[in-house]
């Protein structure tokens, strides 16, 4: 179990680094209109900020599986791992247009007619083929467990999984549909991937300069001045 755990934290120690080194260099920088769709690399480095939010699911999943838990439990474990990171998703793009990764990176999927907030059933489409495509090998896995023919063990170690002829066939559909996704976004102006086009969205920029002045320009609805004084006044929101 110790090398399970001091795995988990190194992988946490160098995804940490690259989520801090992905905020400083996002943070006050701001690209002109032409820019509001090239949104490739923003897009690329979210990863790694959102694994560190659900980093905790996974610790908590890889050092109980470690301990060769009941099958029935560790079963429901690598389901809920899964389910985690789908409803994360789901939930942070209908409510905000953004992971906390998106956030960071300063993107958001908006509707592709009217560039506004994206509706539930949107958030779901854009993440449907993904998500069918992960839980046919989370099913897989399952399957493996609750038959006895794979320990909770050697799911954290991987050993017994790769040895499946199955493995290799449900790791590649993903594979497969990721190139896709990278190869539709790299040929189209707007750089929409294949869910987007599923789902009628586009990603953003959020500080493109002309956002920016729009946000500043926003008129002020604080709280009048106290007794009146013309220099006191509210600040509008920051796009920070």
């Amino acid at each position: 179990m110790s090398n399970e755990i001091f795995q988990q934290l190194t992988g946490l120690g160098i995804t940490l680094l690259i989520a801090l080194l992905v905020w400083r260099y996002y943070r006050r920088r701001s690209f002109a209109r032409s820019a509001r769709y090239s949104t490739f690399g923003p897009r690329f480095w979210t990863g790694s900020v959102d694994c560190c939010v659900l980093w905790p699911v996974s610790f908590i999943t890889t050092a109980l599986l470690s301990l060769n838990i009941p099958r029935v439990l560790a079963a429901l474990l690598v389901v809920v791992e899964s389910l985690a990171w789908l409803v994360y998703t789901v939930v942070m793009h209908a409510r905000y247009g953004q992971t906390v990764g998106k956030m960071v990176t300063k993107v958001r999927v908006v509707d592709f007619r009217t560039e506004g907030s994206i509706s539930w059933q949107q958030a779901w489409l854009r993440e449907g083929i993904p998500a069918v495509l992960s839980f046919g090998f989370v099913g897989w896995q399952v399957f493996l467990i609750l038959t006895g023919s794979l320990s909770p063990g050697a799911v954290v170690s991987g050993e017994a999984l790769t040895n499946s002829k199955g493995f290799w066939l449900l790791t590649a559909l993903p594979g497969l549909w990721f190139v896709a996704e990278v190869l539709t976004m790299l040929t189209n102006d707007k750089r929409r991937a294949l869910h987007d086009f599923i789902a009628g969205t586009v990603v953003v920029r959020t500080n493109t300069e002309d956002s920016i002045a729009q946000q500043n320009a926003a008129p002020n609805v604080g709280p009048a001045a106290p007794f009146g004084d013309p220099r006191v006044s509210v600040e509008p929101p920051s796009v920070n």
